[in-house]
């Protein structure tokens, strides 16, 4: 009866979007009345979000005394999630030039045309420090966010003495948002009912024979990289993968279903913390990071979106442009909301980069929710396999027997 309740939610989630992909199919585009359900988890989730990574991420930091310690951290966690998402876009380049699911479509590119700048370095480095402060308590200003985090997290560390009461309570403050999030996510199973009916419902049926070639490329190639890229990842840290892959299935359905990395992440901190035994100080400040900074989904999604809406409107792609595709798609997918359809949102820096028309981004935006889950599945549990990594960089081999400990 214990090992019942143990898994109580999981069950119930995944109950929830069985019976929502059963009504979206039974009831069509009608069951987009129940979309409101996953509406307001979405509200619920993103209401939390902002406090939950600016705490963590500041308690994170606070509390690693070595600042040696804290600057392999964030630099061995950007290195890391830079480089998978670069790995991801360069992997996906190849299948979508040689399945060519846009092929045959045959639209003519708007006349005259122009593909927007993509930003400079210059405007992404000064896009991580926000205007006015209260830019950082959207949820697009997590990126902002995070670097105010990490800031104040180290003035705490250098105040030695002094500052130990701050982090203390930074410390208390991350245990009541984890607690928060747990009495929402009891609302989880309904969200995810709501949202999988409204997804199946509206986008089920009548997909183009293009929409489906898209998707089984996106599916097929995307699924090889999150099984064998992770499954190395965590296998490099000394963990057994097979525990990384049992312990993250209840946050791969949430990040599944409501197609949020940020909805995700408050399950993700517990997982990785209590099943997995990742180190307060790794899990706290790769997971909220991660949340913003590392979207292997999102790298491959934005070469494959590109790559098939110049197939669709018959535009070459010179072998020149492929390094450009991946390194932007990279940086897009960094740059990229931990909300719904971020990547969506994004995939103007690299349709504008490749020199592809705006007007392509719209072929996409119909079947966008259904790209979109996958690819949020993929960047939420990365994280997860990068903190593991981290944490034996940071603690050694066996680091999970350590337990829970303060750098």
């Amino acid at each position: 009866m214990v090992q019942w309740k143990k898994y109580a939610l999981i069950l119930a989630i995944a109950t929830g979007f069985i019976i929502g992909v059963a009504v979206g199919f039974g009831f069509g585009k009608s069951a987009g009345v129940l979309k409101p359900l996953g509406d307001f988890f979405i509200r619920l989730m993103r209401m939390i979000v902002t406090p939950l990574v600016i705490i963590t991420i500041s308690a994170a930091v606070a509390q690693i005394a070595d600042l040696r310690k804290l600057g392999k951290l964030v630099i061995g966690t950007f290195v890391i999630f830079i480089s998978l998402s670069i790995i991801a876009a360069a992997w996906m380049l190849g299948p979508a030039l040689y399945f060519k699911p846009g092929a045959g479509v045959g639209l003519t590119p708007p006349p005259g045309y122009k593909p927007p700048t993509p930003p400079t370095v210059a405007d992404i480095l000064l896009n991580l420090v926000p205007t006015d402060f209260g830019n950082i308590l959207n949820v697009s200003g997590l990126l902002q966010a995070i670097v105010f985090s990490i800031l104040f997290g180290l003035a705490v560390s250098l105040l030695g003495d002094k500052g130990r009461p701050i982090s203390e309570a930074l410390l208390r403050l991350s245990d009541v948002m984890i607690k928060l999030t747990t009495i929402i996510m009891w609302y989880a199973p309904i969200g995810v009912f709501g949202y999988a009916a409204w997804v199946i419902g509206t986008y089920g049926v009548g997909i183009l024979v293009a929409y489906g070639r898209l998707l089984a490329v996106d599916y097929a190639f995307s699924l090889i990289f999150f099984f064998v890229a992770y499954t190395i990842v965590v296998w490099l840290s000394g963990l057994n993968p097979l525990k990384y892959w049992y312990a993250i299935i209840e946050p791969a359905i949430i990040a599944f279903s409501t197609r949020s990395s940020a909805v995700a992440l408050p399950v993700n901190l517990k997982i990785a913390k209590e099943k997995l035994n990742v180190p307060d100080y790794v899990a706290q400040l790769v997971l909220p990071t991660g949340a913003t900074c590392h979207m292997d989904g999102t790298a491959m999604y934005q070469v494959l979106s590109t790559v098939f809406i110049a197939q669709v409107f018959g535009l070459p792609i010179s072998p020149a442009l492929y390094g450009t595709i991946i390194v932007v798609a990279a940086l897009a997918a960094v740059a990229t909301a931990a909300v719904p359809s971020g990547g969506l949102l994004m995939l103007a820096m690299t349709v504008g980069a490749a020199g592809m028309p705006l007007e392509g981004i719209a072929l996409i935006t119909p079947i966008d929710p259904l790209l979109d889950m996958l690819r949020t599945m993929i960047n939420a549990e990365g994280d997860v396999a990068v903190s593991t990594l981290m944490a034996r960089i940071l603690e050694g081999p066996k680091w999970w027997e350590k337990g829970k400990q303060s750098a």
